[in-house]
């Protein structure tokens, strides 16, 4: 794996003229930032966020910020499949490919176990099968490119996640648990479908990434089971301010991992100081984590992937 250029940042972006980009949970935060430096680049972007009202003021504040028109908005609910089925078929309606898709749309610990009409719990339905429809649902866009990306954004997800196959459902629920299994997921399908998309002699390059440390609009509904970590993420805010990042240096790792020329399929970025918590980016510890490299239980998460999905 190639290290990142020391220093990487925005400046080193390449130029996007005439790339087509689609950024879900683009409306705030992390996916915003994210947004407005694509634009500036040159992209199209089309931004996809649950609340309609919230989109329409993000498309206005990026066109200000960016002094780029090429900003749509589309609404969808990516917990419900149905409602990512009803979006991949808009946007094979209208875009001619797609050059970048970045799979950022996600939640964190609901405080109480909610599954949707589809069956499957929240966390998962948002953070991991979301994504994985959209770029299955997509594939044919991403491959009339001339050398497509994909970028599922996952976590710093301190701990240590297992990941079943009986807690889709949310069976056992436990909050930051089923997050950072749900994110471990999202970069175990990295590899497995930069490994589909390379066999079939596609050029659609999948990675993951990692924002480190940065405060947004993400959500907590918190419960006596979250509470505590978010005191003690509250805390270290104001005791070490230095340690939280800006959305727009937290955006960095996705960015690079999208548009830099040296990146390798398969591989997960995240910030390069601090054990993943912040910086310019770099190689994920995450790399080594043996479950991306356990090509059985990769191949399994994908079949049960597909089956959870109908795809």
């Amino acid at each position: 794996m190639q290290k990142p250029k020391r220093h990487w940042s925005e400046r080193d972006m390449p130029n996007l003229a005439g790339k087509v980009v689609v950024v879900t949970g683009g409306t705030s935060g992390v996916g915003l930032a994210m947004s407005a430096a694509l634009l500036r680049h040159g992209a199209a972007v089309t931004i996809v966020g649950k609340n309609k009202s919230k989109g329409e003021l993000a498309v206005v504040k990026l066109k200000q910020q960016t002094k780029r028109q090429a900003i749509t908005f589309m609404a969808a609910d990516l917990s419900e499949q149905q409602a990512v089925n009803r979006l991949a078929d808009r946007l094979l309606q209208v875009l001619p490919r797609l050059d970048i898709l970045i799979n950022n749309a996600g939640v964190m610990m609901p405080a109480k176990r909610i599954v949707t009409a589809d069956g499957v719990e929240l966390t998962w339905a948002v953070n991991y099968f979301s994504g994985f429809m959209l770029t299955l649902r997509l594939a044919g866009l991403l491959e009339k490119a001339p050398a497509a990306r994909v970028v599922n954004v996952a976590s710093i997800a301190m701990g240590n996640p297992q990941l079943t196959f009986n807690q889709f459902d949310g069976r056992n629920y436990r909050p930051w648990h089923f997050y950072i299994t749900s994110k471990l997921a999202q970069a175990m399908m990295a590899v497995k479908l930069n490994q589909l998309f390379q066999a079939a002699g596609h050029a659609v390059m999948v990675n993951a990434s990692s924002p480190g440390l940065a405060a947004t609009g993400l959500k907590v509904i918190q419960s006596k089971a979250t509470a505590c970590p978010m005191r003690l993420a509250a805390l270290s805010f104001r005791v070490m301010p230095w340690v939280r990042q800006s959305p727009q240096q937290a955006a960095l790792s996705a960015l690079y991992a999208a548009t830099a020329p040296q990146v390798e399929g398969g591989v997960i970025y995240a910030p390069a100081l601090w054990h993943g918590l912040r910086g310019y980016p770099g190689l994920s510890a995450w790399n080594q984590r043996p479950e991306l490299h356990d090509q059985a239980l990769l191949d399994r998460l994908y079949r049960a992937s597909r089956q959870v999905t109908g795809i």
